[in-house]
C-alpha cells in the first residue's frame, strides 16, 4: 500500500513540476517580441516593463519548477538550459525604468 502512495506522490510531483515549467517557458515566450527593441522618446514604455514582467514571473515559476523537481536530474538540466535561455533574453531586452 505504501508503495502505491509513492507512486501517486511521483506522478503528482511529475505533473505539478510539468505545468509549472510550462508556464515559466510561455511567460519566456511572451517576452521575446521585446528583444532587441530601441528605447526611444517615441517608444512604448509599456513593451519593455511587459517583457520585463513577464521575465520575473518566468524566474519565479522556474524557482517553484526547480523546488518541485530537485532529486530529478533531468529536470534540473532543463531548469538550467531554461535560466541561460532567459538570462540571454534577459540582457537584451531593454530596461523599463
Amino acid at each position: 500500500m505504501i508503495v502505491t502512495n509513492q507512486k501517486a506522490g511521483l506522478w503528482v510531483r511529475g505533473i505539478l513540476a510539468a505545468g509549472l515549467y510550462v508556464v515559466a517557458a510561455a511567460m519566456l515566450a511572451l517576452s521575446l517580441p521585446a528583444v532587441g527593441v530601441e528605447t526611444t522618446p517615441t517608444s512604448d514604455p509599456d513593451t519593455a516593463a511587459g517583457a520585463f514582467f513577464c521575465l520575473v514571473l518566468s524566474a519565479l515559476f522556474l524557482a517553484a519548477t526547480a523546488v518541485v523537481s530537485f532529486r530529478w536530474k533531468t529536470a534540473r538540466a532543463l531548469c538550467l538550459l531554461h535560466l541561460i535561455l532567459m538570462v540571454i533574453v534577459w540582457t537584451q531586452v531593454p530596461t523599463p525604468f
